[in-house]
């Protein structure tokens, strides 16, 4: 059977709850020929499909982020409902990576080891969800699956989602305000370079963000990883406040399911090209640590809205180009970084571009093929940005 199990103490405006299954609990779906239930779960002698029952929801949510334990090439779609009887689409949603098996803090993750699914974003007001599972064949007597969870988000609103409220908190020099400070060691001063302007940044007030678990830890970046949210939109953004609500929903995700502190990205720039603050403070002396890469120290994480390759294959679109330039040239000038140039990412251990993609410090299809394929060109335009500020 279905156990619900609330996914963290939320805030007033985030509701979210956790549901799974798993074993003997899968009986109460169907099963193609082929398919077996047992108490360690779902077996599949030489391949098949399962497919759920229709599921109720304890809340309404427009958000859901599955993981499960089972064979790497298990593949998992998802469909949603307002009312149980009309239904959306079956939603693909492939293994990105798997879940660390230790939290930030270095408590075991219960769900360490699970293989981790891209959130979905779905029509506000979903209230049903069902699932359908293709089974690998597999020979060696384990599960094909042997659980599988559901994160459901609803990352509700804040007091300042009107446009002239939101507004106010968007500043191109941010004031003291924000999660609580851990004493920062004393940043090196950096390399005399030329400098660029610090673009236009939504603070984290401005959507609604969680205070981080605990005290920040801090760094001195010098590098910077692109990454893309890889997050699936069945019901596109329009709006700031919807944007907001997008990085309200992927913060739950990473602090309650991959055990992390914050939300992992330092920035995070929507389709609009809005950025927001992400895991960073307003201090800009220092650099607070990151769960972006699986290294971190000695890097910042900057993060596009969408999912940039198959099977969604979506662009990242002019204007978050145009905002990822200005933040990579304005970081560069802060702490002294050749946005062309190549050094030790101490961290990694090796030698890594200064601005590289997260797919070259760990095995992810992440920044997506079609942002990983513009590097070089969001490189050089950074650099040209520091070089027109030195004239």
């Amino acid at each position: 059977m279905l156990v619900a199990s609330p996914a963290f103490p939320a805030r007033a405006e985030v509701r979210a709850v956790r549901l799974s299954r798993e074993g003997a609990g899968f009986a109460e779906g169907r099963l193609e020929a082929g398919v077996t239930v047992r108490a360690d779960g779902l077996h599949a002698g030489r391949g098949g499909l399962y497919t759920s029952a229709a599921i109720a929801a304890p809340i309404a949510f427009s958000a859901i982020g599955p993981y499960w334990k089972g064979a790497p090439d298990v593949a998992v779609e998802v469909a949603v409902s307002p009312d149980g009887l009309a239904w959306g689409r079956w939603i693909p949603v492939p293994a990105e990576e798997s879940i660390a098996p230790l939290r930030e803090d270095g408590s075991p993750n219960p769900f360490g080891g699970d293989l981790l699914g891209p959130l979905v974003f779905v029509s506000p007001g979903s209230r049903w969800f069902r699932y359908r599972v293709r089974l690998p064949a597999r020979r060696d007597g384990e599960p094909s699956l042997s659980r599988i969870a559901f994160h459901l988000i609803d990352p509700g609103r804040t007091a300042d989602e009107d446009a002239s409220q939101v507004e106010a908190h968007v500043e191109s020099s941010l004031a003291t305000s924000g999660p609580r400070r851990a004493v920062a060691p004393v940043p090196e001063e950096p390399s005399p370079v030329a400098r660029a302007d610090r673009p236009p940044i939504l603070r984290r007030a401005a959507w609604g963000a969680r205070p981080p678990k605990y005290a920040y830890s801090y760094t001195r970046a010098g590098h910077v990883g692109v990454h893309h949210t890889a997050s699936v939109d069945d019901f596109t953004p329009t709006t700031r406040a919807e944007c907001a609500a997008r990085l309200r929903a992927i913060q739950a995700f990473h602090m309650d399911t991959n055990g992390w502190n914050d939300i992992g990205y330092a920035w995070v720039v929507c389709r609009h090209g809005e950025v927001f603050q992400g895991r960073e403070d307003d201090d800009d002396a220092t650099d607070v640590q990151g769960a972006h890469d699986g290294f971190n120290r000695g890097s910042t994480g900057l993060s596009l809205l969408g999912y940039f390759h198959p099977p969604y294959d979506q662009h990242p679109t002019q204007e978050q180009l145009s905002s990822l330039v200005d933040l990579i040239a304005w970081i560069s000038g802060l702490r002294g970084i050749d946005p062309a140039g190549r050094s030790l990412y101490e961290a990694f251990g090796a030698d890594v571009d200064n601005v590289y993609g997260h797919r070259e410090v760990k095995d992810t299809s992440c920044p997506g093929d079609h942002l990983f394929a513009l590097k070089e060109l969001l490189r050089a335009a950074a650099l040209e940005k520091l070089l027109i500020g030195a004239l």
